[in-house]
């Protein structure tokens, strides 16, 4: 017969659950156990659940941080966490750059040495035999990417069309190969380079 008050049902329900639980805890108890050890450290685990492989959590994080190869899932999802990580970047930009600005004041030897690293790889990929118009030409693409800066309010940046890091090929330094674009739009392209 159905009980039409709900705090009856449930509570009938409850000790229905719970005497049903405490039957199947004793026929489980009369059944003989095989000994089970942790897959980590080796202690006994036979008491746990029949699935379990590890004596605690800690134990099978660790273990399961052992197999994993990063390397592997980074390169699956690279594309997904580089769209992921710019979308929160630009979503709160002040606050992404007010990080970014304090991550460099509590690291400045990592930013130096990166700063020091692009540097050297512009000055490598800079040819010897530009002309003066042409070094003046590259002046320019800089100071036009700062005033589309000041009149749009957000961020343009100079880039390399081939660029002078690419994994598949590597660029030049010279006029002929800047494009001012918005920096979101660079830095979504990272070093990547398709061939038209």
């Amino acid at each position: 017969m159905a009980y039409k008050d709900r705090d009856v049902r449930r509570s009938k329900a409850r000790a229905y659950t719970a005497a049903y639980r405490a039957a199947k805890k004793e026929q489980r108890a009369l059944l003989p156990v095989e000994p089970r050890f942790c897959t980590l450290c080796g202690v006994d685990i036979s008491a746990k659940r029949a699935d379990a492989r590890f004596c605690s959590r800690e134990h099978k994080r660790r273990f399961s941080d052992k197999q994993r190869d990063y390397a592997a899932e980074y390169a699956r999802n690279s594309t997904h966490k580089r769209t992921k990580a710019l979308q929160y970047y630009y979503a709160d930009i002040e606050a992404s750059r007010a990080k970014q600005l304090q991550r460099q004041k509590r690291n400045p030897t990592i930013f130096a040495v990166n700063t020091a690293k692009r540097r050297a790889a512009k000055l490598k990929r800079t040819p010897t035999w530009l002309t003066e118009d042409e070094l003046w030409m590259i002046s320019q693409a800089y100071s036009i990417a700062s005033v589309r800066t000041k009149m749009f309010g957000f961020a343009w940046h100079v880039d390399h069309i081939v660029p002078l890091q690419g994994e598949a090929v590597s660029g030049l330094h010279v006029p002929w190969n800047l494009q001012v674009i918005p920096g979101r739009d660079n830095i979504a392209k990272n070093n990547a380079f398709e061939v038209a």
